[in-house]
């Protein structure tokens, strides 16, 4: 079966400007995530994952700006699109699934109210329709009495439940895509079972493609179908995630590995080398921007940017001078 490319983003390059200077915080990223596909977006905090996919949306944070690269959804350009466009493309089209579902919520507001208020602001129904549609994808994501639920108040459901009503309400819009941004980092190890195993039933049922944002290895070992390493505000490895565990070629991405099992290995085996500072030194050095960290730095990388390479496995591709595409030992 022919796969259909649904969300297409090329050169993305995203700065932060300050009074006094421009810093780069994602440089010419490019992906692709195909429909019913699940998409993963992995690396440590402060690699530039989020605001990758708030730019998706056009929703950066003041002082940070898009000043490159060109974002299709099913083929149509999102550039130059009015403030009314993307309020009707955002939650209609492309929903989001932020980490802290405790935040997403006014208290004063009862669920049912952030409900109906969403599908009313889409223009798809009425007030009386809306809560029925309520009450049919609170059951979908396997809550428990669904009218009650609809009078009660964000501070009386826990964060696990909160995040079922943010994944329902989105649901409920039918969407294309669903970003979801670290959704089970605030919750407790039950729920987070509990979500990954709701977006999983969410892509099954609803043929819905999911671009999935984490630091955790396990959830993207779990969930995704592909999945791209990302450090400094750049891809450094990109596979079907089967073969990325399988053959981690990168040296960052053999280092996330062995942060996985930390406990009890050498102390020059853990991940203490690492450090999310260095973005701005990843897109200002001359070489590559992993060098002064990596564990497997040879002369030619701190004066050579490293460009993509292919692996000997299909959508595997790496960006490191030192691979040689065979078998790399992971502890």
């Amino acid at each position: 079966m022919m796969k259909q490319s649904l969300l297409s983003v090329e050169s993305l390059e995203i700065v932060l400007r300050r009074k006094d200077k421009v810093v780069p915080v994602v440089g010419k990223v490019n992906f692709q995530i195909d429909k019913g596909e699940i998409f993963g977006l992995v690396g440590e905090s402060g690699c530039g994952k989020t605001m990758t996919c708030l730019s998706i949306l056009n929703l950066l944070p003041v002082g940070m700006q898009k000043v490159g690269g060109h974002i299709q959804l099913a083929g149509k350009n999102l550039e130059g699109l009015s403030t009314a466009e993307w309020r009707k493309l955002r939650g209609d089209r492309i929903a989001l699934v932020m980490q802290n579902p405790m935040s997403a919520f006014d208290a004063i507001r009862t669920i049912g109210d952030h409900f109906v208020e969403t599908l009313l602001a889409h223009g798809k129904t009425d007030k009386k329709a809306a809560r029925q549609t309520a009450v049919e994808y609170l059951s979908r994501v396997g809550l428990p009495d669904a009218n009650l639920l609809l009078r009660q108040y964000p501070f009386e459901l826990s964060g696990g439940m909160l995040q079922r009503v943010i994944i329902a309400i989105a649901l409920a819009q039918k969407p294309d895509l669903i970003i979801a941004d670290e959704p089970t980092t605030a919750l407790d190890a039950t729920s987070q079972i509990h979500i990954l195993d709701l977006l999983a039933k969410v892509r099954r049922e609803f043929g819905t493609s999911i671009l999935l944002i984490s630091h955790d290895l396990g959830v993207i070992a779990r969930l995704a179908d592909s999945v791209a390493v990302m450090y400094g505000g750049q891809f450094v490895e990109q596979a079907p995630v089967c073969e990325l565990f399988a053959q981690p070629l990168h040296p960052y991405t053999q280092l996330l590995m062995n942060a996985r099992s930390s406990i009890g290995l050498p102390r020059r085996k853990r991940l203490s080398l690492l450090s999310a500072a260095a973005i701005e030194m990843y897109s200002s050095a001359s070489g590559c921007g992993f060098a002064r960290l990596c564990p497997k730095v040879s002369p030619e990388c701190l004066v050579t940017a490293p460009k993509k390479s292919d692996a000997n496995v299909s959508g595997h591709w790496v960006r490191c001078l030192n691979v040689n595409n065979e078998q790399q030992e992971v502890v």
